[in-house]
């Protein structure tokens, strides 16, 4: 299993902790685009961290925020990951998470988790 597959794993268990720590790994070892794009996702599995674990919606929007930053450039089926469900739930999550840090609602449900999909090897 590579670095990737093992954080979206865990990430796809809820250990976002985890998934940041698998995926850090990975990001020492990249440049250029791919290695942003892995940031981004090191910073995804932070907000959720925060939303989930930490209860901090602030913190969760500010990750949130800067992972798009790093995720939405990235072409389409970026490392093997599928963008396209991963971006548009991931600023679906954001709005949400922005309603929660302004007290609009109580938090975010775990549905609101957007996916890591990996495509198939070939």
């Amino acid at each position: 299993m590579t670095a990737l597959e093992n954080g979206a794993a865990l990430y796809a268990r809820g250990e976002y902790f985890e998934a940041h720590e698998a995926w850090e790994e990975l990001w020492l070892s990249l440049d250029g685009e791919p290695r942003l794009f892995v940031q981004g996702l090191i910073q995804l599995a932070a907000a959720c961290h925060k939303a989930f674990v930490q209860d901090q919606p602030r913190g969760c929007v500010k990750l949130l925020e800067t992972a798009l930053v790093k995720l939405s450039p990235a072409p389409a089926d970026c490392m093997g990951v599928r963008t396209g469900p991963l971006l548009s739930a991931a600023w679906a999550m954001l709005l949400q998470a922005r309603r929660w840090r302004e007290g609009e609602i109580e938090g975010l449900p775990r549905e609101a988790v957007p996916p890591i999909e990996l495509l198939p090897r070939p």
